[in-house]
């Protein structure tokens, strides 16, 4: 591909998050990353009725074109039904970071 490669911004099926201030326009679905979270609240890691943590992530770009990943911490319960993955707030973002 000659010339700019940069993505182009404008309004995704996956929507937008603001984040220290700056928006980033979601280019993909949000997903479960499987890492494990410090702090023994892994879902392996508690009995059922307990609370554990899970992170999710999905790609970005902000208005210049940049690329990101975007990650969430979520919490659940295990052994209760779990929501729907629409339910949680993704207003909520734990970090971003630039992909190179």
């Amino acid at each position: 591909m000659k010339g700019d490669r940069k993505m182009k911004y404008n309004e995704s099926d996956y929507g937008a998050v603001v984040f220290d201030g700056k928006e980033y326009q979601l280019t993909g679905e949000v997903d479960f990353t499987s890492r494990i979270l410090p702090g023994n609240m892994n879902y392996h890691e508690v009995a059922l009725g307990e609370k554990y943590k899970f992170e999710m992530s999905a790609p970005a770009i902000d208005a210049e074109g940049n690329t990101y990943t975007i990650y969430w911490i979520f919490k659940g319960v295990k052994g209760e039904d779990d929501p729907e993955l629409d339910s949680y707030d993704y207003d909520n973002v734990d970090r971003v970071e630039v992909l190179k």
